[in-house]
């Protein structure tokens, strides 16, 4: 597939201009945010080789059939219209640097998905799961009534929209779960069927959710294995752990999640089961998403939903330009003039009168003490001073004395008295104060961990190699559970970082240069970091003359970088004359052998006869021949 970063700026269809990447870079489907150039605005673009939509198992053994069998569930997405789905708008297919592709096209959601929102250490109140929980039943319910079965919901395809609520994606785009296909990050929200080999169906959407809604609550995942397998494995006629302390939302969730697919119910049941029991439950906070606001220091919050009845309904006059027409000249007779001066007289007493009673009821408006709402939950606190008619105004703030939700102080402050109208200011805490992330590649070990942990978070370093990073710096880093994230992003507080310090250079093994040319030899000593040092040429009877003939270190050996490898150049075999041995006793040849470096032998006959024959290895030599110094001679006497 192309690179994902060549892909930025380039404009496919003659439409849509990639922005950035918002999925994984490894992922087979890659999600970008692009603009539509056509209706100017932003949308997010699923890309996709087509010889990745190839499903042998479905019949589809070719690009061709397999880009047809695409366009037509594309078709079908497209009429699936609904308000929790992230729904398809286009669709097609494009040539990318010579390469195929399948693309779609949906609307963008900008708020992060809720696998964001959990990674960065936040939780769902029940209340708040059951809103989500709500919402994706419809999606699951729309969805089944039209024959789908979404495969994969998890928290990674909830994602969040500017209201707050979330929408379910990927619908469509998943072939069907099966063990073998699916990732360790899948297999821990798949329902026990799926390891047992059996077709997801609806009750394995249902599952799924109930997982998702369990760990958005709690931040656990329960029976997670090290692998595909032993994950679903640990499901097999397992109940969810589901405490009570969740209170009214514990059932719900706990018959969703039973190992049994026909004891969970359907989507449309889980949803009405939820929203029985909404009223049993606190009303429910928004949802802070994770990206900020950056062109908004001031979040205000809507007083409760006014109901039908109570709403004022307005009338939406269209603004025309008007041609003031030129007044007639009248002529009025004195009695008349009297009449409009008595009208405009009683018009002044009455309005008079009117300002009188507007002003009257400023001077009177109702005056309250600002009660200390320090510590007190929002929604509480807006209960509590509901009766004054203020204007409350929310501003969110990060703090680490004031838990998250709760209000840390009002403008006014508490004990000073404020009209009714009038505005009061509660600041609410949005949690602990997120940390900068900075960069700190090229620092050392020390300022690197300075820097971090001025900004509050934990780090964690390891040690490697590096032949450009100098010993004891940072070659890298990354967020451990969001390795996506980059310098100038914020997370939470206490938030493992993970760098990576250079050890310096990595150790070398010594190669085998001997029986190499010395330009061979050269090559492949400096591309691993070595350096040749050279040595007096010697005798070698394995080495042909004009090789390297012997190298120290020996091969194997692990040496720091820059280390010097001695080599000498093969002169050849170290050869002596053989002495007159053949044709005298024993005694005689064995003093002249050793005298000239020989080595004897294998002896054979009677020797105090003459020597019959002498040999090298088997190979017959006579008195004067040329042998290597030190050889083993063989004799053989009669």
């Amino acid at each position: 597939m192309v690179d994902s970063e060549a892909l930025i700026g380039k404009v496919i269809v003659g439409r849509y201009r990639i922005e950035s990447l918002r999925s994984d870079s490894s992922a087979a489907v890659k999600v970008y945010e692009a603009d539509d150039l056509r209706h100017n605005k932003k949308v997010s673009v699923r890309l996709m080789t087509t010889r990745s939509l190839i499903d042998l198992d479905a019949g589809l053994i070719d690009e061709p059939s397999a880009l047809a069998s695409y366009k037509e569930l594309m078709q079908q997405l497209f009429a699936m219209n609904h308000p929790t789905l992230v729904c398809i708008d286009d669709w097609g297919d494009t040539v990318i640097e010579g390469v195929r592709h399948a693309f779609n096209v949906t609307e963008f959601y900008g708020q992060g998905t809720l696998r964001e929102f959990l990674d960065r250490g936040r939780r769902l109140s029940p209340s708040q799961a059951l809103v989500v929980g709500i919402d994706v039943c419809r999606a699951l319910h729309h969805a089944h009534q039209n024959g789908f079965v979404h495969g994969d919901v998890r928290p990674a395809n909830l994602i969040f929209g500017d209201d707050a609520r979330v929408r379910l994606t990927g619908l469509g785009t998943k072939r069907s779960a099966s063990a073998e296909q699916m990732s360790l990050e899948q297999a821990k929200y798949a329902a026990p069927e799926i390891g047992l080999g059996l077709v997801p169906n609806g009750q394995t959407d249902i599952y799924s959710l109930a997982i998702t809604l369990l760990e958005s609550i709690t931040g656990d995942v329960p029976f997670v294995g090290e692998s595909v397998a032993i994950t679903l494995a640990n499901r097999v006629d397992k109940l969810l752990p589901v405490s009570a302390d969740m209170g009214p939302i514990a059932a719900p969730i706990e018959r969703a999640g039973r190992p049994l697919a026909d004891e969970r119910g359907t989507a449309l049941e889980l949803g009405q089961a939820l929203a029985q029991i909404a009223d049993k439950m606190p009303r429910p906070l928004p949802i802070d998403t994770i990206v900020p606001k950056k062109f908004e220091d001031v979040i205000t919050r809507p007083h409760p939903i006014t109901n039908a009845s109570e709403a004022v309904a307005t009338q939406v006059v269209e603004q025309v330009e008007v041609v003031a027409p030129v007044p007639p000249v009248v002529i009025e007779s004195p009695r008349t003039r009297q009449r409009l001066r008595r009208l405009f007289a009683v018009a002044a007493v009455g309005a008079l009168a009117i300002v009188g009673v507007v002003g009257f009821q400023a001077l009177t408006k109702k005056s309250f003490v600002v009660p200390d709402l320090s510590g007190v939950a929002e929604a509480e606190a807006r209960n509590s001073i509901a009766t004054n008619e203020w204007e409350i105004i929310i501003r969110a703030e990060r703090t680490n004395d004031v838990e998250f939700g709760f209000v840390i102080r009002t403008e006014p402050a508490s004990g000073e008295s404020l009209k009714q109208g009038d505005a009061l200011v509660m600041y609410v805490s949005e949690g602990a104060p997120l940390g900068v992330l900075v960069e700190v590649v090229g620092d050392s070990r020390e300022v690197a961990v300075g820097k971090l942990t001025n900004q509050g978070l934990t780090v964690s370093a390891t040690e490697e190699p590096s032949d450009s990073v100098p010993i004891g710096n940072v070659i890298s880093w990354t967020v451990a559970k969001q390795p996506s994230l980059v310098a100038g992003d914020q997370v939470l507080q206490d938030t493992l970082i993970n760098i990576v310090v250079s050890s310096g250079p990595a150790l070398r093994t010594v190669p085998l240069i001997v029986g190499l040319k010395l330009e061979e030899a050269t090559a492949l000593v400096t591309e691993l970091g070595l350096v040749l040092g050279s040595s007096p040429d010697g005798f070698s009877s394995e080495v042909a003359v004009g090789l390297i003939g012997a190298q120290a270190p020996p091969p194997g050996q692990l040496v720091p970088k820059d280390s010097t490898i001695v080599y000498s150049i093969s002169m050849g075999p170290d050869l002596v004359v053989l002495p007159n041995i053949v044709g005298i006793n024993f005694v005689e040849s064995e003093k002249r052998l050793l005298e000239a470096g020989f080595v004897v032998g294998e002896v054979s006959g009677r020797k105090s006869y003459r020597m019959k024959s002498a040999s090298v290895k088997g190979v017959a030599v006579n008195n004067g021949d040329m042998v290597p110094r030190g050889s083993v001679i063989d004799m053989v006497f009669p």
